[in-house]
Protein backbone atom coordinates (compact mmCIF):
# COMPACT_ATOMS: atom_id res chain seq x y z
CA UNK A 1 0.00 0.00 0.00
CA UNK A 2 1.20 3.15 -1.18
CA UNK A 3 1.78 5.59 2.15
CA UNK A 4 0.14 9.11 1.70
CA UNK A 5 2.31 12.07 3.23
CA UNK A 6 -0.55 13.49 5.23
CA UNK A 7 -0.62 16.08 7.99
CA UNK A 8 -3.65 16.52 9.94
CA UNK A 9 -4.93 19.90 11.71
CA UNK A 10 -7.00 19.18 14.93
CA UNK A 11 -9.94 21.03 16.22
CA UNK A 12 -10.73 19.21 19.32
CA UNK A 13 -9.15 16.96 22.03
CA UNK A 14 -8.05 13.70 20.84
CA UNK A 15 -10.12 10.92 22.68
CA UNK A 16 -9.66 7.07 22.58
CA UNK A 17 -12.51 6.36 20.28
CA UNK A 18 -13.55 9.55 18.70
CA UNK A 19 -11.07 11.36 16.66
CA UNK A 20 -12.38 14.77 14.91
CA UNK A 21 -10.05 15.64 11.79
CA UNK A 22 -10.00 18.88 10.03
CA UNK A 23 -9.18 18.22 6.75
CA UNK A 24 -6.04 16.96 4.82
CA UNK A 25 -2.94 19.99 3.65
CA UNK A 26 -1.69 19.31 0.23
CA UNK A 27 1.79 19.12 -0.75
CA UNK A 28 2.64 19.01 3.29
CA UNK A 29 5.95 17.00 2.28
CA UNK A 30 7.34 13.11 1.90
CA UNK A 31 7.33 12.27 5.61
CA UNK A 32 5.61 9.51 6.58
CA UNK A 33 5.10 10.45 10.16
CA UNK A 34 3.53 13.91 10.42
CA UNK A 35 1.86 15.65 13.56
CA UNK A 36 -2.05 16.00 14.44
CA UNK A 37 -1.74 19.33 16.22
CA UNK A 38 -4.25 20.15 19.33
CA UNK A 39 -5.01 23.70 20.88
CA UNK A 40 -1.82 25.82 21.04
CA UNK A 41 0.08 23.44 18.22
CA UNK A 42 1.19 21.50 20.58
CA UNK A 43 1.15 17.46 19.64
CA UNK A 44 -1.49 15.46 20.58
CA UNK A 45 -0.64 12.01 18.04
CA UNK A 46 1.08 11.24 14.92
CA UNK A 47 -0.07 9.49 11.94
CA UNK A 48 1.56 6.59 10.72
CA UNK A 49 1.06 4.62 7.83
CA UNK A 50 -2.43 6.46 7.60
CA UNK A 51 -2.92 5.59 11.34
CA UNK A 52 -3.56 8.10 14.08
CA UNK A 53 -1.55 7.04 17.03
CA UNK A 54 -2.30 9.22 20.29
CA UNK A 55 0.38 10.57 22.94
CA UNK A 56 1.26 7.56 25.33
CA UNK A 57 -0.88 8.22 28.82
CA UNK A 58 1.33 8.64 32.02
CA UNK A 59 0.79 6.90 35.11
CA UNK A 60 2.84 4.25 37.02
CA UNK A 61 5.07 1.74 35.84
CA UNK A 62 2.92 -1.44 34.22
CA UNK A 63 3.86 -5.16 34.52
CA UNK A 64 5.29 -5.43 31.03
CA UNK A 65 7.56 -2.77 31.75
CA UNK A 66 11.09 -2.20 32.90
CA UNK A 67 12.44 1.03 34.88
CA UNK A 68 15.60 1.81 33.06
CA UNK A 69 18.47 2.10 36.03
CA UNK A 70 21.53 3.94 37.01
CA UNK A 71 23.03 0.75 37.82
CA UNK A 72 25.42 -0.28 35.19
CA UNK A 73 25.73 -3.55 33.42
CA UNK A 74 28.81 -5.52 33.03
CA UNK A 75 29.37 -5.64 29.88
CA UNK A 76 29.82 -9.38 29.73
CA UNK A 77 27.73 -10.66 27.05
CA UNK A 78 24.23 -9.73 26.75
CA UNK A 79 22.93 -6.65 28.43
CA UNK A 80 20.55 -6.73 31.11
CA UNK A 81 16.98 -5.43 31.11
CA UNK A 82 17.09 -1.53 32.31
CA UNK A 83 20.75 -1.29 32.50
CA UNK A 84 23.38 0.35 29.89
CA UNK A 85 27.00 -1.29 29.94
CA UNK A 86 29.15 0.97 29.16
CA UNK A 87 31.95 -1.52 27.85
CA UNK A 88 31.25 -4.68 25.96
CA UNK A 89 33.65 -7.74 26.27
CA UNK A 90 33.31 -10.81 23.89
CA UNK A 91 32.61 -14.25 24.98
CA UNK A 92 32.78 -17.45 23.23
CA UNK A 93 29.42 -18.66 24.02
CA UNK A 94 27.95 -19.23 20.31
CA UNK A 95 25.63 -21.51 20.95
CA UNK A 96 21.57 -20.88 20.74
CA UNK A 97 20.07 -18.52 23.03
CA UNK A 98 16.85 -19.20 24.76
CA UNK A 99 13.64 -16.81 24.33
CA UNK A 100 14.41 -13.19 25.14
CA UNK A 101 12.60 -10.65 26.38
CA UNK A 102 12.09 -7.39 24.73
CA UNK A 103 10.43 -3.97 26.54
CA UNK A 104 9.31 -1.76 23.63
CA UNK A 105 9.48 1.73 24.46
CA UNK A 106 8.22 3.64 21.46
CA UNK A 107 5.62 4.10 19.55
CA UNK A 108 5.17 2.61 16.52
CA UNK A 109 7.37 -0.26 17.86
CA UNK A 110 10.83 -0.49 16.58
CA UNK A 111 11.23 -4.26 17.89
CA UNK A 112 14.31 -5.46 18.60
CA UNK A 113 15.92 -2.32 17.99
CA UNK A 114 15.43 0.14 20.67
CA UNK A 115 19.42 1.55 21.49
CA UNK A 116 20.24 1.54 24.96
CA UNK A 117 24.18 0.96 24.63
CA UNK A 118 26.08 2.47 21.88
CA UNK A 119 29.79 2.09 21.97
CA UNK A 120 32.87 3.45 19.70
CA UNK A 121 35.99 2.69 20.81
CA UNK A 122 38.38 -0.60 20.50
CA UNK A 123 40.85 -0.86 23.16
CA UNK A 124 43.13 -3.65 24.94
CA UNK A 125 42.77 -3.43 28.88
CA UNK A 126 44.30 -6.47 29.20
CA UNK A 127 47.06 -6.46 26.95
CA UNK A 128 44.91 -8.83 24.37
CA UNK A 129 41.62 -8.85 24.01
CA UNK A 130 40.42 -5.94 22.34
CA UNK A 131 37.35 -4.67 24.48
CA UNK A 132 34.84 -2.02 22.96
CA UNK A 133 34.23 1.19 25.10
CA UNK A 134 33.19 4.76 24.33
CA UNK A 135 35.94 7.07 23.30
CA UNK A 136 34.57 10.50 25.25
CA UNK A 137 32.96 10.79 28.41
CA UNK A 138 31.75 14.07 27.06
CA UNK A 139 27.94 14.85 26.67
CA UNK A 140 26.00 17.57 24.94
CA UNK A 141 22.67 18.87 26.56
CA UNK A 142 20.15 18.55 23.96
CA UNK A 143 17.39 21.27 23.79
CA UNK A 144 13.67 20.11 23.61
CA UNK A 145 12.97 21.73 19.89
CA UNK A 146 8.89 21.52 19.47
CA UNK A 147 7.01 19.65 17.48
CA UNK A 148 7.33 21.91 14.49
CA UNK A 149 11.11 22.49 14.69
CA UNK A 150 13.21 22.83 11.55
CA UNK A 151 14.87 19.73 10.90
CA UNK A 152 18.78 20.35 10.80
CA UNK A 153 19.04 19.35 6.86
CA UNK A 154 17.02 17.99 4.05
CA UNK A 155 16.89 14.31 5.20
CA UNK A 156 13.28 13.07 5.24
CA UNK A 157 12.56 12.02 9.36
CA UNK A 158 10.02 9.45 10.80
CA UNK A 159 8.36 10.59 14.42
CA UNK A 160 7.94 8.23 17.43
CA UNK A 161 6.20 8.24 20.63
CA UNK A 162 8.51 7.64 23.59
CA UNK A 163 7.45 6.24 27.10
CA UNK A 164 9.69 5.02 29.74
CA UNK A 165 9.96 4.83 33.16
CA UNK A 166 13.44 6.02 34.41
CA UNK A 167 14.34 4.86 38.16
CA UNK A 168 16.56 7.28 39.75
CA UNK A 169 17.48 5.61 43.10
CA UNK A 170 21.04 4.62 42.13
CA UNK A 171 21.73 8.47 40.84
CA UNK A 172 21.24 11.04 38.59
CA UNK A 173 22.11 10.06 35.51
CA UNK A 174 20.08 7.39 33.81
CA UNK A 175 19.88 5.56 30.20
CA UNK A 176 17.12 7.18 27.91
CA UNK A 177 16.38 4.25 24.98
CA UNK A 178 16.34 6.16 21.39
CA UNK A 179 15.62 5.42 18.42
CA UNK A 180 18.55 6.64 16.41
CA UNK A 181 21.90 8.26 17.24
CA UNK A 182 20.59 11.44 15.38
CA UNK A 183 17.22 11.59 16.88
CA UNK A 184 15.83 15.01 18.35
CA UNK A 185 13.83 15.08 21.79
CA UNK A 186 10.77 17.15 20.47
CA UNK A 187 8.46 17.23 23.25
CA UNK A 188 9.09 15.88 26.39
CA UNK A 189 6.46 15.49 29.69
CA UNK A 190 7.73 14.18 33.32
CA UNK A 191 5.47 12.65 35.76
CA UNK A 192 6.99 11.71 39.34
CA UNK A 193 5.84 8.17 40.33
CA UNK A 194 5.83 6.54 44.19
CA UNK A 195 4.49 3.56 45.22
CA UNK A 196 0.80 4.65 45.95
CA UNK A 197 -1.50 7.50 44.03
CA UNK A 198 -0.95 10.56 45.96
CA UNK A 199 1.94 9.83 48.09
CA UNK A 200 4.86 12.30 49.68
CA UNK A 201 8.50 11.83 49.63
CA UNK A 202 10.85 13.35 52.68
CA UNK A 203 11.67 16.03 50.52
CA UNK A 204 7.73 17.21 50.10
CA UNK A 205 7.51 16.45 46.23
CA UNK A 206 4.36 14.01 45.53
CA UNK A 207 3.46 11.46 42.89
CA UNK A 208 2.13 12.86 39.74
CA UNK A 209 4.48 16.02 40.47
CA UNK A 210 6.77 17.17 37.06
CA UNK A 211 10.78 16.88 37.28
CA UNK A 212 12.95 19.28 35.74
CA UNK A 213 14.92 16.57 33.81
CA UNK A 214 17.99 17.35 31.34
CA UNK A 215 18.55 14.91 28.20
CA UNK A 216 22.24 14.51 26.90
CA UNK A 217 23.91 12.23 24.13
CA UNK A 218 27.18 11.11 24.58
CA UNK A 219 29.80 11.02 21.73
CA UNK A 220 28.85 7.16 20.77
CA UNK A 221 25.17 8.58 20.43
CA UNK A 222 24.06 7.06 23.57
CA UNK A 223 21.10 9.22 25.13
CA UNK A 224 20.74 10.27 28.78
CA UNK A 225 18.44 11.97 31.45
CA UNK A 226 19.75 13.57 34.53
CA UNK A 227 17.45 14.82 37.28
CA UNK A 228 18.06 17.35 39.44
CA UNK A 229 19.75 16.71 43.00
CA UNK A 230 18.31 14.74 45.66
CA UNK A 231 15.41 13.25 42.93
CA UNK A 232 15.28 9.61 44.40
CA UNK A 233 11.97 8.24 42.48
CA UNK A 234 10.93 6.51 39.58
CA UNK A 235 9.78 9.11 36.82
CA UNK A 236 7.46 8.54 33.92
CA UNK A 237 9.21 10.45 30.53
CA UNK A 238 6.86 11.07 27.98
CA UNK A 239 8.42 12.18 24.60
CA UNK A 240 7.88 13.23 20.61
CA UNK A 241 10.90 12.19 19.08
CA UNK A 242 12.19 11.19 15.30
CA UNK A 243 15.27 10.02 13.32
CA UNK A 244 16.77 10.46 9.82
CA UNK A 245 14.72 7.99 7.90
CA UNK A 246 17.60 6.79 5.68
CA UNK A 247 18.81 5.59 9.05
CA UNK A 248 17.23 2.62 8.60
CA UNK A 249 17.48 1.50 5.18
CA UNK A 250 19.12 3.42 2.44
CA UNK A 251 18.37 3.40 -1.06
CA UNK A 252 21.82 2.55 -2.71
CA UNK A 253 25.46 2.69 -1.35
CA UNK A 254 27.56 5.69 -2.07
CA UNK A 255 30.35 5.17 -4.78
CA UNK A 256 32.75 7.22 -2.68
CA UNK A 257 35.90 5.94 -0.76
CA UNK A 258 35.08 4.32 2.65
CA UNK A 259 37.63 5.93 4.92
CA UNK A 260 36.24 9.19 3.54
CA UNK A 261 35.48 10.09 7.66
CA UNK A 262 38.73 7.75 8.61
CA UNK A 263 40.38 11.00 11.07
CA UNK A 264 36.81 10.68 13.09
CA UNK A 265 37.62 6.86 14.20
CA UNK A 266 38.73 6.26 17.04
CA UNK A 267 42.59 5.27 16.96
CA UNK A 268 43.10 1.73 16.97
CA UNK A 269 45.67 0.01 18.92
CA UNK A 270 48.80 -0.86 16.02
CA UNK A 271 48.55 -4.99 17.23
CA UNK A 272 44.68 -5.05 16.49
CA UNK A 273 44.58 -3.25 13.36
CA UNK A 274 47.45 -5.34 11.77
CA UNK A 275 44.62 -8.20 12.98
CA UNK A 276 41.90 -6.58 11.65
CA UNK A 277 43.27 -5.22 8.53
CA UNK A 278 44.63 -9.26 8.14
CA UNK A 279 41.38 -10.19 8.31
CA UNK A 280 39.85 -7.55 5.71
CA UNK A 281 42.58 -8.77 2.98
CA UNK A 282 41.16 -12.61 3.28
CA UNK A 283 37.62 -10.62 2.31
CA UNK A 284 39.45 -9.09 -0.81
CA UNK A 285 39.25 -5.53 1.62
CA UNK A 286 41.62 -2.52 1.93
CA UNK A 287 41.27 0.83 2.64
CA UNK A 288 40.21 3.49 0.39
CA UNK A 289 37.89 0.75 -1.44
CA UNK A 290 34.21 2.07 -1.62
CA UNK A 291 31.22 1.76 0.48
CA UNK A 292 29.46 0.05 -2.70
CA UNK A 293 32.40 -2.64 -2.81
CA UNK A 294 32.87 -2.60 0.85
CA UNK A 295 29.49 -2.85 3.11
CA UNK A 296 28.15 -5.90 1.20
CA UNK A 297 31.09 -7.68 1.53
CA UNK A 298 31.29 -7.01 5.09
CA UNK A 299 27.87 -7.71 5.63
CA UNK A 300 27.21 -11.01 3.48
CA UNK A 301 30.27 -12.43 5.95
CA UNK A 302 28.88 -11.65 9.03
CA UNK A 303 24.92 -12.23 8.43
CA UNK A 304 26.43 -16.27 7.39
CA UNK A 305 27.10 -16.70 11.04
CA UNK A 306 25.56 -19.61 12.40
CA UNK A 307 24.61 -20.34 16.52
CA UNK A 308 26.58 -23.34 17.11
CA UNK A 309 27.39 -25.31 20.59
CA UNK A 310 30.65 -25.58 19.58
CA UNK A 311 32.34 -22.18 19.37
CA UNK A 312 35.50 -21.43 17.41
CA UNK A 313 38.72 -23.12 18.40
CA UNK A 314 40.70 -20.37 20.40
CA UNK A 315 44.15 -19.51 18.95
CA UNK A 316 44.59 -16.51 22.11
CA UNK A 317 42.82 -14.52 19.70
CA UNK A 318 39.27 -13.84 20.08
CA UNK A 319 38.86 -11.04 17.40
CA UNK A 320 40.08 -13.33 14.26
CA UNK A 321 38.49 -16.49 16.20
CA UNK A 322 34.75 -14.98 16.09
CA UNK A 323 35.44 -13.39 12.63
CA UNK A 324 36.76 -16.43 10.39
CA UNK A 325 34.76 -18.75 12.31
CA UNK A 326 31.61 -17.55 11.56
CA UNK A 327 29.79 -18.58 14.48
CA UNK A 328 27.71 -16.98 16.99
CA UNK A 329 24.46 -14.93 17.67
CA UNK A 330 24.35 -11.07 17.11
CA UNK A 331 27.06 -9.88 19.37
CA UNK A 332 29.54 -12.15 18.18
CA UNK A 333 28.74 -10.90 14.66
CA UNK A 334 29.00 -7.14 15.61
CA UNK A 335 32.12 -7.32 17.92
CA UNK A 336 34.35 -8.21 14.78
CA UNK A 337 32.44 -6.65 11.74
CA UNK A 338 33.15 -3.06 14.08
CA UNK A 339 36.85 -3.71 14.23
CA UNK A 340 37.14 -4.43 10.42
CA UNK A 341 35.09 -1.40 9.51
CA UNK A 342 36.69 0.89 11.96
CA UNK A 343 40.24 -0.72 10.67
CA UNK A 344 39.38 0.30 6.85
CA UNK A 345 38.55 3.67 8.01
CA UNK A 346 34.59 3.68 8.60
CA UNK A 347 33.25 4.66 12.23
CA UNK A 348 31.42 2.34 13.13
CA UNK A 349 29.57 1.41 16.68
CA UNK A 350 28.18 -1.34 18.12
CA UNK A 351 25.02 -0.89 19.48
CA UNK A 352 22.51 -3.54 22.15
CA UNK A 353 19.72 -3.59 24.52
CA UNK A 354 18.47 -6.30 26.23
CA UNK A 355 18.20 -8.64 23.67
CA UNK A 356 19.73 -8.02 20.35
CA UNK A 357 23.28 -6.26 19.04
CA UNK A 358 23.64 -4.92 15.80
CA UNK A 359 26.12 -2.19 13.96
CA UNK A 360 25.97 1.67 12.70
CA UNK A 361 28.00 2.67 10.25
CA UNK A 362 28.30 6.33 9.52
CA UNK A 363 28.60 7.33 5.74
CA UNK A 364 27.69 10.25 3.27
CA UNK A 365 23.96 10.40 2.80
CA UNK A 366 23.05 12.89 0.07
CA UNK A 367 24.85 16.15 0.67
CA UNK A 368 24.98 15.25 4.65
CA UNK A 369 27.18 12.67 6.25
CA UNK A 370 24.69 10.27 8.65
CA UNK A 371 24.32 7.02 10.30
CA UNK A 372 22.71 3.88 8.74
CA UNK A 373 21.68 0.99 11.02
CA UNK A 374 22.98 -2.51 9.76
CA UNK A 375 21.58 -5.41 11.54
CA UNK A 376 23.27 -8.63 11.30
CA UNK A 377 20.77 -10.98 12.55
CA UNK A 378 21.56 -13.90 15.03
CA UNK A 379 18.87 -15.33 16.18
CA UNK A 380 18.18 -16.91 19.71
CA UNK A 381 15.44 -19.43 19.87
CA UNK A 382 12.61 -16.74 20.25
CA UNK A 383 11.66 -12.83 21.36
CA UNK A 384 9.14 -12.27 23.58
CA UNK A 385 8.07 -8.46 23.18
CA UNK A 386 6.15 -6.79 25.80
CA UNK A 387 4.22 -3.72 25.48
CA UNK A 388 4.15 -4.08 21.76
CA UNK A 389 0.98 -5.55 21.69
CA UNK A 390 -1.08 -2.51 21.09
CA UNK A 391 1.31 -0.66 18.86
CA UNK A 392 1.85 -0.89 14.86
CA UNK A 393 5.02 -2.01 13.96
CA UNK A 394 7.44 0.24 12.20
CA UNK A 395 8.76 -1.29 8.82
CA UNK A 396 12.03 0.72 7.22
CA UNK A 397 10.38 1.72 3.18
CA UNK A 398 12.67 0.13 0.72
CA UNK A 399 14.58 -2.50 -0.26
CA UNK A 400 17.53 -3.95 1.70
CA UNK A 401 20.49 -3.18 -0.40
CA UNK A 402 22.82 -5.31 1.62
CA UNK A 403 23.30 -9.10 1.29
CA UNK A 404 20.53 -10.68 2.69
CA UNK A 405 22.01 -15.02 3.36
CA UNK A 406 19.61 -17.69 4.86
CA UNK A 407 21.07 -17.45 8.66
CA UNK A 408 20.26 -13.78 8.51
CA UNK A 409 16.69 -14.06 6.98
CA UNK A 410 15.41 -16.51 9.63
CA UNK A 411 16.69 -14.54 12.64
CA UNK A 412 14.31 -12.63 14.81
CA UNK A 413 15.24 -9.49 14.35
CA UNK A 414 13.50 -9.99 11.01
CA UNK A 415 10.88 -10.69 13.14
CA UNK A 416 10.79 -14.50 12.17
CA UNK A 417 10.73 -17.70 13.84
CA UNK A 418 9.01 -17.54 17.24
CA UNK A 419 8.16 -13.95 17.89
CA UNK A 420 5.40 -13.33 20.63
CA UNK A 421 4.09 -10.01 22.03
CA UNK A 422 3.60 -7.82 18.97
CA UNK A 423 0.48 -6.46 17.28
CA UNK A 424 -1.32 -9.55 15.27
CA UNK A 425 -2.20 -7.20 12.30
CA UNK A 426 1.16 -6.59 11.87
CA UNK A 427 2.57 -7.40 8.19
CA UNK A 428 2.84 -11.82 8.32
CA UNK A 429 1.33 -11.65 11.78
CA UNK A 430 0.20 -15.19 13.13
CA UNK A 431 -3.38 -14.77 14.41
CA UNK A 432 -3.53 -17.92 16.38
CA UNK A 433 -0.29 -16.48 18.48
CA UNK A 434 0.85 -13.29 17.65
CA UNK A 435 4.04 -14.38 16.33
CA UNK A 436 5.81 -12.46 13.26
CA UNK A 437 7.01 -14.14 9.99
CA UNK A 438 6.27 -16.51 7.13
CA UNK A 439 5.55 -19.98 9.15
CA UNK A 440 7.09 -21.79 6.32
CA UNK A 441 10.06 -19.77 7.55
CA UNK A 442 9.22 -21.06 11.28
CA UNK A 443 9.69 -24.88 9.88
CA UNK A 444 12.98 -23.64 8.55
CA UNK A 445 14.70 -22.79 11.60
CA UNK A 446 15.83 -26.64 13.00
CA UNK A 447 17.15 -24.63 15.93
CA UNK A 448 13.81 -23.05 16.76
CA UNK A 449 12.28 -24.38 19.77
CA UNK A 450 7.92 -23.88 19.81
CA UNK A 451 6.35 -21.45 21.73
CA UNK A 452 7.23 -21.89 25.40
CA UNK A 453 4.46 -22.77 27.73
CA UNK A 454 2.64 -18.85 28.51
CA UNK A 455 2.32 -19.66 31.81
CA UNK A 456 6.35 -20.13 32.33
CA UNK A 457 8.45 -16.73 32.12
CA UNK A 458 9.46 -15.98 29.23
CA UNK A 459 12.69 -13.94 30.09
CA UNK A 460 15.64 -16.25 31.31
CA UNK A 461 17.05 -15.50 34.36
CA UNK A 462 20.24 -12.77 34.70
CA UNK A 463 23.45 -14.46 35.00
CA UNK A 464 23.92 -12.26 38.36
CA UNK A 465 21.33 -11.11 40.38
CA UNK A 466 20.38 -7.64 40.15
CA UNK A 467 21.02 -5.33 42.54
CA UNK A 468 17.60 -3.86 44.41
CA UNK A 469 16.71 -0.53 42.81
CA UNK A 470 16.36 1.41 45.50
CA UNK A 471 20.10 0.81 46.35
CA UNK A 472 22.09 3.63 46.45
CA UNK A 473 25.09 4.02 44.48
CA UNK A 474 28.43 4.90 46.65
CA UNK A 475 28.64 8.72 46.53
CA UNK A 476 30.26 10.58 44.16
CA UNK A 477 31.62 14.19 43.05
CA UNK A 478 31.11 13.70 39.76
CA UNK A 479 27.49 12.03 38.33
CA UNK A 480 28.69 10.55 35.26
CA UNK A 481 30.82 7.76 37.38
CA UNK A 482 27.50 5.88 38.08
CA UNK A 483 27.78 5.02 34.76
CA UNK A 484 31.05 3.55 35.27
CA UNK A 485 30.89 1.92 38.54
CA UNK A 486 28.95 -1.02 40.42
CA UNK A 487 28.40 -1.32 43.93
CA UNK A 488 29.87 -4.82 44.35
CA UNK A 489 32.70 -4.52 46.00
CA UNK A 490 34.40 -7.82 45.19
CA UNK A 491 34.53 -7.11 41.45
CA UNK A 492 35.82 -3.46 40.99
CA UNK A 493 34.82 -1.91 37.22
CA UNK A 494 37.81 0.18 35.88
CA UNK A 495 36.62 4.17 36.70
CA UNK A 496 36.85 7.14 33.80
CA UNK A 497 39.90 8.94 33.19
CA UNK A 498 40.52 12.02 31.78
CA UNK A 499 43.62 12.62 30.00
CA UNK A 500 44.48 16.62 29.14
CA UNK A 501 47.39 18.32 27.24
CA UNK A 502 48.49 21.26 27.58
CA UNK A 503 48.35 23.43 24.00
CA UNK A 504 45.58 23.01 21.03
CA UNK A 505 47.97 23.75 17.82
CA UNK A 506 51.15 22.49 17.00
CA UNK A 507 53.03 23.16 13.75
CA UNK A 508 56.31 20.36 13.92
CA UNK A 509 58.78 20.26 11.11
CA UNK A 510 60.41 16.61 10.06
CA UNK A 511 62.95 15.32 12.16
CA UNK A 512 62.15 17.74 15.21
CA UNK A 513 61.21 17.41 18.41
CA UNK A 514 57.66 17.85 20.23
CA UNK A 515 57.45 18.68 23.43
CA UNK A 516 53.99 17.86 25.42
CA UNK A 517 52.94 17.78 28.68
CA UNK A 518 49.37 17.01 30.58
CA UNK A 519 47.65 15.28 33.27
CA UNK A 520 45.42 12.30 33.52
CA UNK A 521 42.78 12.55 36.31
CA UNK A 522 40.38 10.71 37.75
CA UNK A 523 36.40 11.77 38.27
CA UNK A 524 37.56 14.01 41.36
CA UNK A 525 40.13 15.37 39.65
CA UNK A 526 42.81 13.26 41.62
CA UNK A 527 46.12 12.80 39.49
CA UNK A 528 46.64 8.88 38.98
CA UNK A 529 50.25 7.76 38.72
CA UNK A 530 51.38 4.69 37.07
CA UNK A 531 49.52 4.92 33.58
CA UNK A 532 51.22 4.40 29.87
CA UNK A 533 50.24 7.61 27.52
CA UNK A 534 51.05 6.94 24.07
CA UNK A 535 51.17 10.10 21.38
CA UNK A 536 50.30 9.63 17.90
CA UNK A 537 49.75 11.25 14.54
CA UNK A 538 46.93 10.34 12.87
CA UNK A 539 46.42 11.37 9.02
CA UNK A 540 45.84 9.17 6.59
CA UNK A 541 48.30 7.19 7.95
CA UNK A 542 48.89 6.49 12.21
CA UNK A 543 52.67 6.58 13.46
CA UNK A 544 52.97 6.15 16.59
CA UNK A 545 55.48 9.06 17.80
CA UNK A 546 56.35 8.08 21.59
CA UNK A 547 55.17 6.51 24.95
CA UNK A 548 55.52 7.79 28.14
CA UNK A 549 53.98 7.15 31.67
CA UNK A 550 52.08 9.14 34.15
CA UNK A 551 54.03 10.46 37.38
CA UNK A 552 53.00 11.62 40.79
CA UNK A 553 49.92 14.41 40.43
CA UNK A 554 48.79 12.05 36.99
CA UNK A 555 51.89 14.72 35.54
CA UNK A 556 53.28 13.44 32.11
CA UNK A 557 56.01 14.97 29.76
CA UNK A 558 56.49 13.68 26.52
CA UNK A 559 59.62 14.32 23.93
CA UNK A 560 58.81 12.81 21.01
CA UNK A 561 60.65 12.96 17.25
CA UNK A 562 58.40 13.60 14.09
CA UNK A 563 60.04 10.86 11.90
CA UNK A 564 61.97 12.94 8.60
CA UNK A 565 60.29 10.32 6.40
CA UNK A 566 56.82 11.18 7.76
CA UNK A 567 54.34 12.50 4.77
CA UNK A 568 53.98 15.97 3.92
CA UNK A 569 50.38 17.04 5.53
CA UNK A 570 48.14 17.72 8.19
CA UNK A 571 47.83 15.30 11.44
CA UNK A 572 45.53 14.97 14.01
CA UNK A 573 47.76 14.65 17.33
CA UNK A 574 46.45 12.00 19.36
CA UNK A 575 47.31 11.17 22.99
CA UNK A 576 45.67 8.19 24.20
CA UNK A 577 46.02 5.70 27.63
CA UNK A 578 44.79 2.17 27.59
CA UNK A 579 43.61 2.78 31.37
CA UNK A 580 44.35 -0.10 33.33
CA UNK A 581 42.51 -2.13 35.73
CA UNK A 582 41.19 0.15 37.97
CA UNK A 583 40.61 2.81 34.67
CA UNK A 584 39.45 3.13 31.40
CA UNK A 585 41.01 3.60 28.42
CA UNK A 586 41.28 8.03 27.27
CA UNK A 587 42.04 10.03 24.69
CA UNK A 588 43.33 13.74 24.43
CA UNK A 589 43.03 15.44 20.91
Amino acid sequence: MRRTPLLVLLLATIAHADVVLHEYIPNAGDAELDAVLGPGGEPAAIVYDDTILTAPEGGARRDDERAMSAMPGDGEGREEEGRRSPTFRPDRVTSLEGTLGYFETFTPAIAPFKRVSALDAVVTMDGSTPVLGVSSLRTSRLPVEGASSTPPDARERERFWGSVVLDFHAGAIVPLPSVSPESRILTLRTERLYSSAGASSADGTSAGDEVDLEIHRDDAGSYFAVAPPGVRSEVRVVFLTDAPKDYFRMAELPDVPSDTFADEVFALEPRVREDALLFARELGLSPGQSYRRTLPILVEHFRSFEESDEPPPSTGNIFLDLARGMKGVCRHRAYPFVITAQALGMPARFVQNEAHAWVEVKLPQGDVPGWLRIDLGGAAAGLDAHGAEDRPLHRPTGEDVLPRPAPYVRSYSQLAGNVRGLRRDAPGANASNGTTGDPSTNASHPSASPNPDPSTPATPTPPTSPIPANEPSPPSTDPLSALFSTPEPTRPVARPLRLTVEGREFEVLRGRRLELVGRALDPDDVGVAGLRVEVVARGTIERLLGVTVTREAGHWQASVGVPPELPVGDYTLVVRTPGSDRYFPATAR
